[in-house]
């Protein structure tokens, strides 16, 4: 499962909106937790616009 990457601030508005600890978000976007709940957390950071590692755009210089 990929690491969907995020901020503090995404943290803590998944960590609000799901009534949850860090902990559990920060095992749901790592993709070291496959629950319901975590399942709903990553759906939630995609939908804000979150991405997966390796789907991050990168401009060479």
């Amino acid at each position: 499962m990929s690491k969907i990457l995020r901020d503090s601030e995404t943290v803590n508005s998944l960590m609000s909106a799901f009534t949850t600890s860090r902990v559990t978000v920060l095992k749901a976007l790592d993709g070291k937790s496959n629950s319901e709940l975590a399942k709903k957390i990553r759906k939630r950071a995609l939908d804000m616009g979150c991405r997966m590692k390796g789907e991050e755009k990168v401009k060479v210089l």
